[in-house]
């Protein structure tokens, strides 16, 4: 599985993961990669919270037509 890390974040299974060290993220990293199942991972190091990708883009693009509309 692929898994990424900036930071105290860890992308994997289509969420982010955050975590109170990047050693913890890192650590939750390595444990992905090694086929494990990303909550079980999580759990395991720490994962302070879980966030869903499509939640934030939507999120976000819900902030910019705001933004926009008060603009106008």
């Amino acid at each position: 599985m692929d898994c990424s890390v900036e930071g105290k974040v860890a992308f994997a299974d289509g969420h982010a993961y955050h975590f109170a060290t990047v050693d913890a993220a890192l650590a939750f990293a390595e444990c992905v990669k090694g086929s494990a199942d990303p909550g079980q991972c999580a759990a395991t190091h720490g994962s302070t919270s879980r966030v869903r990708l499509e939640n934030v883009q939507a999120q976000e693009e819900a902030e910019r037509r705001e933004d926009d509309g008060v603009s106008s």
